[in-house]
């Protein structure tokens, strides 16, 4: 299989960059100010700055002065967590948030920091398919709850969270808190970095505080992604050293990379249901393709007919074949793979996105995770098929 072209199916780690993305990348990396100069130079920097910003706001159904740029999606998810909650700690001493088990590690990891400064969180389980209980998200609602915070499609196992259920859930709370006089607020944040190439991503619709993006995910450049933070949300920096980006996140503006990212989430946006039918029929297939050859191969996360699972995923487990050898052994094959998270890989432990999901501990360190890009072809999943065979066939454990 060397001779023939790379099949890559790891989208959810990273994208290559559109024409469009990297032609806007090229024409404005001639563009040298720094944003916050009074100089000529400076100046054509910030309005190409604010051009993207108001486009990454359209894309998206927000306002330009709710989007701050960052570095990625790791450093959004922070800043939505520690900005919003850490003053509030300090404010009214012990608190709440709510999370689910399948988040990324840029979730996890900074509610388990904040629970030095008092925070105490809340972890729902998700059931066999990955999905959260927007009743039982209710359910663990408190007097103290001031965040809460579930992804839009999971990295892993392609899972769609019912974001919208959940916000109408926290509305009624709201009021009722209001009726109460309970005067603490409650923050909805969504991580949305996997979902603007397939799913319809309207901050008004979702009903969200705050949202992640992430560039790297949309065919757009690594190293930017944005915040959305809804209009008279308080929060603080978490970066300091500056005033840019509304004081929110202190260093010189990366003007190239947010015009590029723009770009590229404008395109996300348009066709995406057209994108996400035809990606999925591909997907399909190659799962049709995955049975046929391997019969015993098992699906983690939702059923393909669920609906619950974004167009470009399968998670897919071979009995008695270690994921991380089947992965070295697909890419020599010319099949680029992953086994989860690459913010996890280096992780003697298996992904706990699979463990959440109750896969039987023999089978937790089997499961591969497949990814697709939006030009993926029928082709392209028949090669995925039959290379996982021939890995299947030479490194199954016996």
């Amino acid at each position: 299989m060397f001779g023939k072209k790379r099949v890559y199916a790891d989208a959810a780690a990273a994208t290559p960059l559109s024409k469009r993305s990297t032609d806007e990348l090229v024409r404005l990396l001639s563009n040298y100010g720094n944003a916050g100069a009074l100089h000529y130079e400076g100046v054509e920097a910030k309005k190409e700055l604010e051009i993207a910003r108001k486009s990454i706001a359209e894309s998206i159904g927000a306002h330009s002065d709710e989007i701050i740029f960052v570095a990625s999606g790791t450093e959004g998810n922070n800043l939505a967590i520690q900005g919003t909650v850490r003053h509030l700690l300090h404010e009214h001493g012990e608190l709440n948030a709510i999370t689910c088990a399948v988040e990324h590690q840029s979730i996890l990891e900074p509610l388990r920091a904040l629970e030095r400064e008092g925070l105490y969180t809340t972890e729902l389980p998700v059931d066999t398919e990955g999905v959260v209980s927007p009743k039982a998200l209710a359910e663990a609602v408190n007097e103290e709850t001031v965040f809460v915070t579930i992804q839009l499609v999971n990295s892993e196992v392609g899972t769609i969270e019912p974001v919208r259920e959940i916000e109408k859930e926290l509305r009624r709370i709201r009021a009722a808190r209001k009726e109460g006089g309970n005067p603490l607020p409650l923050y909805f944040h969504t991580d949305a970095a996997q979902a603007p190439l397939w799913v319809n991503v309207n901050v008004e619709k979702l009903g969200v505080d705050l949202m992640t993006l992430d560039a790297q995910k949309v065919l757009g450049p690594k190293g930017i992604g944005a915040l959305y933070i809804r209009r008279d949300t308080p929060i603080e920096p978490i970066l300091w050293g500056g005033k840019q980006e509304q004081g929110l996140r202190g260093g010189t503006e990366n003007v190239p990379q947010a015009g590029a990212f723009a770009v590229a989430l404008a395109d996300a946006k348009t066709g995406v249901d057209e994108r996400a039918a035809k990606t999925a029929e591909i997907r399909d297939y190659c799962w049709i393709e995955i049975k046929r050859l391997i019969p015993d191969a098992v699906l983690n996360g939702p059923e393909l007919a669920s609906g619950n699972r974004v167009a470009n995923s399968l998670n897919v487990s071979v009995p008695k074949l270690e994921a991380e050898m089947a992965v070295i052994s697909l890419d020599a094959l010319g099949v680029s793979t992953s086994t989860r998270s690459a913010c996890n890989i280096g992780s003697n432990e298996p992904s706990h996105v699979i463990k959440a999901l109750g896969v039987p501990k023999e089978m937790a360190g089997t499961a591969i995770r497949l990814t697709l890009l939006p030009d993926a072809s029928m082709s392209d999943a028949k090669r995925i098929a039959e290379a996982l065979k021939e890995t299947a066939d030479r490194y199954r454990k016996t």
